[in-house]
Protein backbone atom coordinates (compact mmCIF):
# COMPACT_ATOMS: atom_id res chain seq x y z
CA UNK A 1 0.00 0.00 0.00
CA UNK A 2 1.27 3.50 -0.80
CA UNK A 3 2.41 5.86 1.93
CA UNK A 4 -0.76 7.93 1.60
CA UNK A 5 -3.05 4.92 1.44
CA UNK A 6 -1.47 3.64 4.65
CA UNK A 7 -2.79 6.71 6.43
CA UNK A 8 0.56 8.32 7.29
CA UNK A 9 0.86 12.11 7.38
CA UNK A 10 -2.85 12.82 7.72
CA UNK A 11 -3.60 16.52 8.22
CA UNK A 12 -3.17 16.99 11.95
CA UNK A 13 -5.47 20.00 12.19
CA UNK A 14 -8.69 20.35 10.23
CA UNK A 15 -9.14 24.09 10.72
CA UNK A 16 -7.20 26.96 9.27
CA UNK A 17 -4.59 28.65 11.44
CA UNK A 18 -5.83 31.86 13.04
CA UNK A 19 -4.87 35.05 11.21
CA UNK A 20 -2.59 36.13 14.05
CA UNK A 21 -0.53 32.92 14.05
CA UNK A 22 3.17 33.68 13.90
CA UNK A 23 5.49 32.32 11.25
CA UNK A 24 8.27 32.09 13.83
CA UNK A 25 10.13 28.77 13.98
CA UNK A 26 12.15 27.36 16.87
CA UNK A 27 15.34 25.33 16.96
CA UNK A 28 15.93 23.69 20.36
CA UNK A 29 19.51 22.62 21.02
CA UNK A 30 19.74 20.45 24.13
CA UNK A 31 23.13 20.01 25.86
CA UNK A 32 22.60 16.69 27.61
CA UNK A 33 24.02 16.03 31.07
CA UNK A 34 24.11 19.33 32.92
CA UNK A 35 26.54 22.02 31.85
CA UNK A 36 28.76 24.10 34.12
CA UNK A 37 27.39 27.61 33.66
CA UNK A 38 30.51 28.92 35.43
CA UNK A 39 32.55 28.05 32.34
CA UNK A 40 30.76 30.63 30.16
CA UNK A 41 27.51 32.17 31.41
CA UNK A 42 27.97 32.95 35.12
CA UNK A 43 31.27 34.36 36.41
CA UNK A 44 31.91 32.84 39.86
CA UNK A 45 34.56 35.15 41.35
CA UNK A 46 32.09 36.49 43.96
CA UNK A 47 31.23 33.01 45.29
CA UNK A 48 33.39 31.76 48.19
CA UNK A 49 35.48 28.64 47.44
CA UNK A 50 34.15 28.46 43.88
CA UNK A 51 36.10 26.23 41.52
CA UNK A 52 37.46 28.74 39.00
CA UNK A 53 39.79 27.73 36.19
CA UNK A 54 43.26 29.17 35.96
CA UNK A 55 43.40 31.95 33.35
CA UNK A 56 39.61 32.46 33.49
CA UNK A 57 38.53 36.11 33.41
CA UNK A 58 35.30 38.04 33.22
CA UNK A 59 34.83 39.44 29.73
CA UNK A 60 32.25 41.62 28.04
CA UNK A 61 31.36 41.60 24.36
CA UNK A 62 28.35 43.18 22.64
CA UNK A 63 26.71 43.85 26.01
CA UNK A 64 27.14 40.22 27.12
CA UNK A 65 29.15 39.54 30.29
CA UNK A 66 30.71 36.09 30.17
CA UNK A 67 33.61 33.93 31.35
CA UNK A 68 36.52 34.37 28.96
CA UNK A 69 39.25 31.73 28.70
CA UNK A 70 42.12 31.18 26.23
CA UNK A 71 41.05 27.54 25.75
CA UNK A 72 37.60 28.68 24.54
CA UNK A 73 38.28 31.32 21.87
CA UNK A 74 35.10 30.40 20.00
CA UNK A 75 32.97 31.79 22.83
CA UNK A 76 34.42 35.28 22.43
CA UNK A 77 34.37 35.14 18.63
CA UNK A 78 30.76 33.96 18.58
CA UNK A 79 29.60 36.69 20.97
CA UNK A 80 31.57 39.30 19.04
CA UNK A 81 29.69 38.39 15.88
CA UNK A 82 26.28 37.42 17.28
CA UNK A 83 26.05 38.90 20.79
CA UNK A 84 23.74 41.61 19.50
CA UNK A 85 21.18 38.88 18.74
CA UNK A 86 21.79 36.91 21.94
CA UNK A 87 20.06 37.01 25.32
CA UNK A 88 21.30 34.86 28.22
CA UNK A 89 18.98 33.87 31.06
CA UNK A 90 20.93 32.94 34.22
CA UNK A 91 19.80 31.44 37.51
CA UNK A 92 16.90 29.31 36.23
CA UNK A 93 15.96 26.92 39.04
CA UNK A 94 14.85 23.44 37.98
CA UNK A 95 14.26 22.20 41.57
CA UNK A 96 15.76 18.76 41.06
CA UNK A 97 19.15 17.12 40.64
CA UNK A 98 18.12 14.00 38.72
CA UNK A 99 18.60 14.09 34.97
CA UNK A 100 15.23 12.79 33.77
CA UNK A 101 13.17 14.92 36.14
CA UNK A 102 15.24 18.00 35.25
CA UNK A 103 14.71 17.34 31.54
CA UNK A 104 10.97 17.27 32.11
CA UNK A 105 11.06 20.38 34.28
CA UNK A 106 13.13 22.52 31.92
CA UNK A 107 10.95 21.51 28.94
CA UNK A 108 7.49 21.46 30.53
CA UNK A 109 7.70 23.35 33.83
CA UNK A 110 6.16 20.27 35.45
CA UNK A 111 7.70 17.25 37.14
CA UNK A 112 5.25 14.71 35.74
CA UNK A 113 2.59 15.16 33.07
CA UNK A 114 2.84 18.09 30.72
CA UNK A 115 3.49 18.99 27.11
CA UNK A 116 6.89 20.41 26.30
CA UNK A 117 7.39 23.85 24.81
CA UNK A 118 8.35 22.73 21.27
CA UNK A 119 5.41 20.29 21.09
CA UNK A 120 2.98 23.01 22.12
CA UNK A 121 4.43 25.43 19.59
CA UNK A 122 4.30 22.73 16.92
CA UNK A 123 0.71 21.96 17.87
CA UNK A 124 -0.16 25.52 16.89
CA UNK A 125 1.61 25.30 13.53
CA UNK A 126 -0.29 26.00 10.34
CA UNK A 127 -2.38 23.28 8.70
CA UNK A 128 0.07 22.61 5.87
CA UNK A 129 3.13 22.04 8.08
CA UNK A 130 3.94 18.41 7.30
CA UNK A 131 6.32 17.67 10.20
CA UNK A 132 5.36 20.22 12.89
CA UNK A 133 7.92 19.01 15.48
CA UNK A 134 10.94 17.33 13.91
CA UNK A 135 13.07 15.35 16.38
CA UNK A 136 16.52 14.76 14.98
CA UNK A 137 17.85 13.79 18.40
CA UNK A 138 16.76 14.57 21.94
CA UNK A 139 13.84 14.32 24.38
CA UNK A 140 10.16 14.96 23.83
CA UNK A 141 7.31 15.03 26.38
CA UNK A 142 3.74 15.33 25.15
CA UNK A 143 0.34 13.67 25.35
CA UNK A 144 -1.81 16.32 23.71
CA UNK A 145 0.30 16.78 20.59
CA UNK A 146 1.59 13.33 19.72
CA UNK A 147 0.29 13.83 16.18
CA UNK A 148 2.78 16.65 15.62
CA UNK A 149 5.89 14.57 16.45
CA UNK A 150 8.09 13.19 13.68
CA UNK A 151 11.25 11.46 14.90
CA UNK A 152 13.87 10.91 12.20
CA UNK A 153 15.58 7.97 13.92
CA UNK A 154 19.26 7.10 13.99
CA UNK A 155 18.83 4.14 11.64
CA UNK A 156 17.03 5.81 8.70
CA UNK A 157 13.60 4.92 10.07
CA UNK A 158 11.81 7.96 8.63
CA UNK A 159 13.67 7.73 5.32
CA UNK A 160 12.71 4.07 5.05
CA UNK A 161 9.05 4.88 5.73
CA UNK A 162 9.05 7.49 3.01
CA UNK A 163 10.74 5.24 0.46
CA UNK A 164 8.77 2.12 1.38
CA UNK A 165 11.90 0.23 2.39
CA UNK A 166 10.51 -0.13 5.94
CA UNK A 167 7.92 -2.60 4.61
CA UNK A 168 10.54 -4.51 2.64
CA UNK A 169 12.71 -4.84 5.77
CA UNK A 170 9.82 -6.13 7.89
CA UNK A 171 10.24 -9.61 9.36
CA UNK A 172 6.53 -10.20 8.73
CA UNK A 173 5.88 -11.31 5.13
CA UNK A 174 4.12 -8.49 3.29
CA UNK A 175 2.77 -8.64 -0.24
CA UNK A 176 3.47 -5.19 -1.66
CA UNK A 177 1.35 -3.72 -4.47
CA UNK A 178 2.91 -2.95 -7.80
CA UNK A 179 4.02 0.60 -8.51
CA UNK A 180 1.08 0.95 -10.88
CA UNK A 181 -1.40 -0.13 -8.19
CA UNK A 182 0.23 2.18 -5.64
CA UNK A 183 -0.10 5.11 -8.05
CA UNK A 184 -3.79 4.31 -8.54
CA UNK A 185 -4.34 4.24 -4.77
CA UNK A 186 -2.68 7.62 -4.31
CA UNK A 187 -4.58 9.11 -7.26
CA UNK A 188 -7.87 7.82 -5.83
CA UNK A 189 -7.20 9.39 -2.42
CA UNK A 190 -6.21 12.68 -4.06
CA UNK A 191 -9.34 12.70 -6.24
CA UNK A 192 -11.61 12.03 -3.26
CA UNK A 193 -10.00 14.85 -1.32
CA UNK A 194 -10.35 17.21 -4.27
CA UNK A 195 -14.00 16.28 -4.78
CA UNK A 196 -14.90 17.48 -1.29
CA UNK A 197 -13.94 21.02 -2.20
CA UNK A 198 -13.93 22.18 1.43
CA UNK A 199 -11.20 23.11 3.91
CA UNK A 200 -10.47 19.46 4.63
CA UNK A 201 -10.22 18.54 0.95
CA UNK A 202 -7.97 21.45 0.07
CA UNK A 203 -5.79 20.80 3.10
CA UNK A 204 -5.53 17.11 2.26
CA UNK A 205 -4.56 17.78 -1.36
CA UNK A 206 -1.90 20.22 -0.18
CA UNK A 207 -0.67 17.60 2.29
CA UNK A 208 -0.40 15.00 -0.49
CA UNK A 209 1.71 17.32 -2.61
CA UNK A 210 3.96 18.08 0.36
CA UNK A 211 4.48 14.39 1.06
CA UNK A 212 5.68 14.00 -2.51
CA UNK A 213 8.01 16.97 -2.02
CA UNK A 214 9.38 15.31 1.10
CA UNK A 215 9.79 11.92 -0.59
CA UNK A 216 11.54 13.36 -3.64
CA UNK A 217 13.45 16.23 -2.08
CA UNK A 218 17.10 16.46 -3.02
CA UNK A 219 17.56 19.15 -0.37
CA UNK A 220 16.49 17.21 2.72
CA UNK A 221 18.90 14.47 3.75
CA UNK A 222 17.25 12.79 6.73
CA UNK A 223 19.73 10.11 7.88
CA UNK A 224 21.86 11.13 10.87
CA UNK A 225 25.37 12.36 10.12
CA UNK A 226 28.40 11.77 12.33
CA UNK A 227 31.93 13.11 12.61
CA UNK A 228 34.13 10.37 13.98
CA UNK A 229 32.75 9.39 17.39
CA UNK A 230 30.14 12.15 17.68
CA UNK A 231 27.05 13.35 15.91
CA UNK A 232 27.48 16.22 13.44
CA UNK A 233 25.61 19.11 15.05
CA UNK A 234 26.16 21.45 12.11
CA UNK A 235 24.74 18.86 9.70
CA UNK A 236 21.72 18.27 11.97
CA UNK A 237 21.02 22.00 12.04
CA UNK A 238 21.31 22.09 8.27
CA UNK A 239 18.56 19.45 8.03
CA UNK A 240 16.39 21.53 10.37
CA UNK A 241 16.98 24.65 8.27
CA UNK A 242 16.10 22.72 5.10
CA UNK A 243 12.82 21.71 6.71
CA UNK A 244 12.15 25.27 7.91
CA UNK A 245 12.88 26.79 4.50
CA UNK A 246 10.48 24.35 2.80
CA UNK A 247 7.76 25.09 5.37
CA UNK A 248 7.75 21.47 6.48
CA UNK A 249 8.52 22.12 10.16
CA UNK A 250 7.89 24.68 12.88
CA UNK A 251 10.09 23.25 15.68
CA UNK A 252 13.15 21.03 15.63
CA UNK A 253 14.92 19.32 18.53
CA UNK A 254 18.63 18.50 18.46
CA UNK A 255 20.97 17.17 21.11
CA UNK A 256 24.64 18.05 21.64
CA UNK A 257 26.56 15.51 23.72
CA UNK A 258 29.92 17.22 23.35
CA UNK A 259 33.30 15.71 22.61
CA UNK A 260 33.00 12.11 21.40
CA UNK A 261 29.41 12.08 22.72
CA UNK A 262 30.72 11.93 26.30
CA UNK A 263 28.04 14.35 27.50
CA UNK A 264 28.17 17.13 30.10
CA UNK A 265 27.85 15.08 33.31
CA UNK A 266 31.36 15.82 34.56
CA UNK A 267 31.59 14.65 38.17
CA UNK A 268 35.28 13.78 37.74
CA UNK A 269 36.61 15.49 34.62
CA UNK A 270 35.85 19.19 34.66
CA UNK A 271 38.14 19.81 31.68
CA UNK A 272 35.51 18.19 29.47
CA UNK A 273 33.19 21.14 30.13
CA UNK A 274 35.69 23.50 28.55
CA UNK A 275 36.17 21.21 25.55
CA UNK A 276 32.41 20.87 25.11
CA UNK A 277 31.76 24.61 25.29
CA UNK A 278 34.51 25.32 22.76
CA UNK A 279 33.01 22.75 20.41
CA UNK A 280 29.49 24.07 20.96
CA UNK A 281 30.33 27.71 20.21
CA UNK A 282 32.52 26.77 17.27
CA UNK A 283 29.57 24.84 15.82
CA UNK A 284 27.16 27.68 16.63
CA UNK A 285 29.28 30.04 14.56
CA UNK A 286 28.94 27.72 11.56
CA UNK A 287 25.25 27.18 12.28
CA UNK A 288 24.52 30.91 12.30
CA UNK A 289 26.44 31.40 9.05
CA UNK A 290 24.35 28.65 7.47
CA UNK A 291 21.09 30.12 8.79
CA UNK A 292 21.92 33.60 7.55
CA UNK A 293 22.51 32.27 4.03
CA UNK A 294 19.00 30.77 3.78
CA UNK A 295 15.79 32.07 2.26
CA UNK A 296 12.42 31.52 3.92
CA UNK A 297 9.57 29.63 2.29
CA UNK A 298 7.54 32.74 1.54
CA UNK A 299 10.53 34.88 0.61
CA UNK A 300 12.81 36.98 2.75
CA UNK A 301 15.53 35.75 5.09
CA UNK A 302 15.03 32.54 7.06
CA UNK A 303 17.06 34.06 9.91
CA UNK A 304 14.19 36.52 10.43
CA UNK A 305 11.91 33.59 11.28
CA UNK A 306 14.11 31.31 13.44
CA UNK A 307 14.70 31.54 17.18
CA UNK A 308 17.40 29.25 18.59
CA UNK A 309 17.15 27.98 22.18
CA UNK A 310 20.35 26.50 23.65
CA UNK A 311 19.87 24.89 27.06
CA UNK A 312 20.77 22.08 29.46
CA UNK A 313 18.61 20.32 32.02
CA UNK A 314 20.65 21.47 35.04
CA UNK A 315 23.84 23.24 36.08
CA UNK A 316 26.80 22.23 38.19
CA UNK A 317 27.70 23.30 41.71
CA UNK A 318 30.11 26.27 41.99
CA UNK A 319 32.50 24.33 44.26
CA UNK A 320 34.72 21.43 43.21
CA UNK A 321 34.06 18.00 44.67
CA UNK A 322 36.77 15.65 45.95
CA UNK A 323 37.38 14.32 42.41
CA UNK A 324 38.09 17.80 41.01
CA UNK A 325 34.76 17.73 39.20
CA UNK A 326 31.43 19.40 39.96
CA UNK A 327 28.19 17.79 41.07
CA UNK A 328 24.60 18.47 40.00
CA UNK A 329 23.12 21.90 40.77
CA UNK A 330 19.53 23.08 40.53
CA UNK A 331 20.38 26.34 38.76
CA UNK A 332 21.06 26.51 35.04
CA UNK A 333 21.16 28.97 32.14
CA UNK A 334 19.55 29.23 28.70
CA UNK A 335 20.75 31.14 25.67
CA UNK A 336 18.23 32.58 23.21
CA UNK A 337 19.26 34.07 19.90
CA UNK A 338 17.81 35.07 16.58
CA UNK A 339 14.32 36.11 15.60
CA UNK A 340 12.38 38.17 18.10
CA UNK A 341 15.19 38.33 20.66
CA UNK A 342 16.37 41.59 22.21
CA UNK A 343 20.05 40.77 22.17
CA UNK A 344 23.09 42.17 23.88
CA UNK A 345 21.85 41.41 27.38
CA UNK A 346 22.19 39.02 30.29
CA UNK A 347 19.11 38.57 32.49
CA UNK A 348 19.54 37.11 35.96
CA UNK A 349 22.60 35.82 37.77
CA UNK A 350 23.84 33.88 40.78
CA UNK A 351 24.07 35.03 44.40
CA UNK A 352 27.07 34.58 46.69
CA UNK A 353 25.70 31.12 47.49
CA UNK A 354 25.25 30.19 43.83
CA UNK A 355 21.47 30.57 43.80
CA UNK A 356 19.41 32.49 41.28
CA UNK A 357 18.88 36.21 41.76
CA UNK A 358 15.42 37.78 41.31
CA UNK A 359 14.82 39.88 38.20
CA UNK A 360 12.27 42.38 36.96
CA UNK A 361 10.46 40.51 34.15
CA UNK A 362 9.69 43.72 32.28
CA UNK A 363 13.06 45.46 32.29
CA UNK A 364 15.26 42.44 32.90
CA UNK A 365 17.36 44.06 35.61
CA UNK A 366 18.00 42.46 38.98
CA UNK A 367 15.41 43.46 41.55
CA UNK A 368 14.79 42.46 45.16
CA UNK A 369 11.05 42.51 44.43
CA UNK A 370 11.44 40.62 41.15
CA UNK A 371 10.83 36.96 40.29
CA UNK A 372 13.17 34.03 40.67
CA UNK A 373 13.44 32.43 37.25
CA UNK A 374 12.01 28.94 36.79
CA UNK A 375 11.31 26.81 33.71
CA UNK A 376 7.71 28.04 33.43
CA UNK A 377 9.02 31.59 32.92
CA UNK A 378 11.12 30.32 30.01
CA UNK A 379 8.12 28.42 28.65
CA UNK A 380 5.75 31.37 28.92
CA UNK A 381 8.32 33.50 27.11
CA UNK A 382 8.74 31.05 24.23
CA UNK A 383 5.01 30.41 23.85
CA UNK A 384 4.32 34.14 23.77
CA UNK A 385 6.97 34.53 21.07
CA UNK A 386 5.13 31.89 19.04
CA UNK A 387 1.72 33.58 19.38
CA UNK A 388 0.51 30.90 21.77
CA UNK A 389 -1.35 31.95 24.92
CA UNK A 390 0.66 30.47 27.82
CA UNK A 391 -2.39 30.74 30.10
CA UNK A 392 -3.77 27.65 28.37
CA UNK A 393 -0.85 25.59 29.69
CA UNK A 394 0.09 27.05 33.07
CA UNK A 395 -1.38 28.95 35.97
CA UNK A 396 -0.45 32.64 36.28
CA UNK A 397 1.95 32.64 33.33
CA UNK A 398 4.61 35.31 33.42
CA UNK A 399 6.69 35.78 30.28
CA UNK A 400 10.01 37.59 30.64
CA UNK A 401 9.08 40.59 28.51
CA UNK A 402 12.65 41.90 28.59
CA UNK A 403 13.61 39.08 26.20
CA UNK A 404 11.34 40.37 23.44
CA UNK A 405 12.66 42.58 20.70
Amino acid sequence: MGLLGAGLFLPHRLVAAPPSASRRRFLFLFCDGGWDTGCVFTPLSHIPDAGIEADAATGSVSGITFVDHPERPSVRSFLTEHGGQTCILNGIQVKSITHERCRRLILTGKGEDGDDWPSILAGHASLDTLMPHLILDGPVYTSRYTDTIVRVGDEKQLSDLLSGEALEKSETPILLPSLAAEALEDAFVAARAGARGDTFGEGYREMLSRVEILKNSDNLSLPAASIGCERDLVADCSVAFDAFSQDLTRCAMLRYRGWCAEGWDTHQDLSLQSINFEGLFSDLTEIMADLQSRSAYGGGALADEVTIVVFSEMGRAPQLNSWAGKDHWTYTSAMLLGSGIRGGQVIGGLSDSGQGLPVDPVGGERSEVGVHLEPHHLGATLLSMGDVDPAEYMESPLPIDAVFL
